[in-house]
């Protein structure tokens, strides 16, 4: 009789260590935009549509844990985004998203997969994120040309990279470190034939050190491609009252000419992620290997309980014989209904100097605005 019940106290025991949950969790994002852009041709276009993304990602997210026992704990996260804009079959399949599995404890965070980089803590140098008003060359940039990475005001944004692996350590008198590591890939020539490696893609490193005390807030990373790219950049947050003030700053390198996309038109493959901006591409401008630099000043007031009033204002300065300076200004309004439901609206406005004449590309003006509706459960 013993042995039994020290049998099931045992099995309880190992039970209650190895509880897990799952969560489902995800964000709609929908918003009414209009945009008027010029480009370096002179032409402009004119689009008046619904928009996706304009303040935060729509997506739908599983994420769980489990409890290991002795402070271990095993973690998953798996993200699907989608566009509100579109049906449901328009949207069938992963669109992309974070995702990976990992461990934590007193140790920290270890995660596998495609989690998201350290540089992305420093997307909250401005109250927009990543999204439209920020600068970040994702969210809505003038960009160098189609099919290449863009850049803003924020240099070249990362936001997480497959094949690679983030390492949190535990935070010590308000500083935490991340270090990110994306393995090398090599890139093959072309399909039913031998396989040949054409190029391959330097092992990329990420990072991040943020420290928090009280209103300061402060990030700072590093990214480097070995021979492709480099990137130090960061901000610094000073919350006084209902008022948060930002300064940001960027220091670029491109070490061979755009740490993008290149296309290889005698194979017709995407090689992707290696040296130079798409090549064979009519109308696209190729950038130049060098240095940028850029800072901006954002703001976010709590005007009420429920109302924040943001603003962004950057530049960056570019180096190269180029010469692509960027500006930016964006003002915006957030209007929260309840914990889980905004309404938005924002101005923006972004230029790009010395667009060649020729480019049907390249967009040196860009005047955006939207109002919004996001939704989270």
């Amino acid at each position: 009789m013993k042995k039994t019940l020290v049998a099931i106290a045992a099995l309880a025991a190992f039970g209650a260590q190895a509880q897990s949950t799952v969560t489902l969790k995800g964000t709609f994002d929908p918003s009414i935009m209009q945009q008027k852009a010029t480009y370096g041709g002179g032409n402009t276009s004119s689009t008046q549509a619904i928009s996706n993304n304009s303040q935060g990602t729509s997506q739908v997210t599983f994420l769980g844990t489990e409890d290991l026992g002795a402070g271990l704990k095993a973690n998953f996260l798996f993200e699907n985004d989608f566009d509100t804009k579109n049906d449901a079959t328009g949207n069938i399949g992963s669109k992309g998203g974070e995702q990976f599995v990992g461990l934590s404890g007193g140790f920290g965070a270890f995660q596998v997969g495609a989690p998201n980089t350290p540089s992305l803590d420093v997307a909250n140098r401005t109250p927009f994120g990543t999204k439209i008003g920020s600068g970040f060359a994702n969210g809505g940039s003038t960009g160098t040309g189609k099919g290449t990475t863009t850049y803003g005001v924020q240099g070249l944004g990362h936001v997480r990279e497959n094949n690679s692996i983030v390492y949190t350590a535990p935070t010590m008198s308000g500083f935490t470190p991340k270090i990110g590591y994306q393995f090398n890939t090599d890139a093959i020539g072309a399909t039913n034939a031998n396989n040949t490696a054409v190029a391959r893609a330097a092992a990329r490193t990420d990072l991040g050190l943020s420290y928090v005390n009280g209103p300061l807030t402060a990030v700072i990373a590093q990214y480097q491609q070995k021979d492709i790219y480099k990137q130090t950049h960061g901000y610094v947050a000073y919350t006084v009252g209902a008022l948060k003030v930002t300064y940001g700053f960027n220091r670029d390198n491109r070490l061979n000419k755009v740490s993008g996309k290149t296309y290889d038109a005698a194979v017709a493959i995407d090689t992707t992620n290696h040296v130079n901006a798409y090549t064979g591409q009519a109308g696209v401008t190729t950038l130049n290997a060098g240095k940028l630099t850029g800072q901006n000043i954002a703001a976010d007031y709590a005007l009420a309980s429920n109302i924040n009033l943001l603003a962004n204002v950057g530049k960056l300065n570019d180096k190269t014989v180029d010469n692509f300076d960027r500006k930016i200004v964006a003002v915006g309004v957030k209007y929260t209904l309840s914990p889980r439901t905004s309404l938005y609206g924002r101005v923006v406005s972004e230029k790009m100097d010395n667009v060649a004449t020729a480019s049907t590309w390249d967009k040196k003006d860009i005047k955006t605005s939207l109002i919004g509706l996001q939704h989270n459960f």
